[in-house]
């Protein structure tokens, strides 16, 4: 079992999730547990979306009672070496790479003001800030980034016990990330919102997503289209309106065969509104407005 106590040799190469909990109050295990998978699968995503010449894996090394902080060493070898004992096979993690993927996991998207926010005083020159903006804004737009960081927020709020959420890279044993997500962000953190603004009661949410069809309507018409999500169980509906694509259609000049499991890359208008206090998509609310891929002649 990992040890509540660390030292700073422990936190070489590792990287954090920390949980603010109510007084006196223990998460629930199971939600525990649960997120922490997807933690970990996250973090793996995110460093394969950034460098996939290397296999990683992630280890837990500490967890306090309560598991309100998480910390785990992050490795990699090269994906085509089979690794001997750990000390030859697995090399630990850079600072720039283990900070990207530490935020672009917990971080959500629509949250960040910018990413200068959530970095903190880490002491990076401006190039390394800048390099370290880029390779956030790639390593969380991956769509296995977005699955197990969605994942893993649906757990957090399956347990009130969690009023925040924050992660990066511990620099003490006592570490608590400078920024959190508060609990009442914890729906926008699943990826799916824009940050709430209550003096709406009706939104609209563009969105860019890859897909796999599942299920199309092979007429000149705005129907209803059905696709999912690799990594999230279950399948949605959206309204193709994507005029050009849809003429494609009848003159044959959409770029795929007919087979199954057609990949997609759509752009999505997703109208929400406020239902007892929360956003919920609205009834044929979500509609494909452009379809990016396959590609038309």
């Amino acid at each position: 079992m990992a040890s509540a106590v660390l030292t700073e040799e422990d936190l070489d190469g590792a990287v954090g999730l920390y949980l603010d909990l109510k007084p006196n109050e223990l998460v629930d295990l199971e939600v525990a547990a649960m997120a922490a998978i997807e933690w970990a699968r996250g973090l793996k995503a995110a460093a394969v979306a950034l460098d996939h010449s290397y296999d990683y894996r992630v280890s837990l090394i500490a967890a306090e009672p309560g598991s309100s902080r998480w910390m785990a060493k992050v490795e990699r070898s090269k994906a085509n070496q089979l690794a001997k004992d750990v000390k030859q096979g697995w090399e630990k993690v850079p600072l720039i790479l283990r900070l990207t993927i530490g935020l672009a996991v917990v971080i959500p998207v629509t949250l960040k003001p910018t990413w200068d926010y959530w970095m903190g005083e880490e002491g990076f020159t401006e190039q390394q800030k800048q390099e370290l903006r880029e390779m956030l804004n790639e390593a969380s737009q991956a769509p296995q980034v977005q699955a197990h960081r969605q994942s893993m927020y649906r757990q957090f709020q399956r347990d009130p016990t969690i009023t925040s959420v924050g992660g990066g890279v511990p620099t003490s044993p006592e570490w608590r990330p400078d920024r959190t997500v508060p609990a009442d962000q914890f729906a926008e953190g699943d990826g799916l919102f824009e940050p709430r603004r209550e003096e709406d009661e009706e939104r609209i949410v563009p969105q860019e997503l890859d897909v796999i069809l599942v299920t199309p309507r092979l007429e000149n018409a705005p129907r209803a289209w059905t696709f999912r999500q690799e990594g999230i169980p279950g399948t949605f509906n959206a309204i193709m309106k994507d005029k050009r694509f849809l003429a494609a259609l009848d003159r044959s000049a959409v770029r795929e065969t007919f087979r199954s499991n057609i990949p997609m890359r759509i752009r999505l208008s997703i109208k929400q509104q406020k239902v007892d206090g929360e956003w919920r998509v609205a009834r044929q609310g979500r509609v494909v407005t452009e379809v990016i891929s396959p590609r038309v002649d």
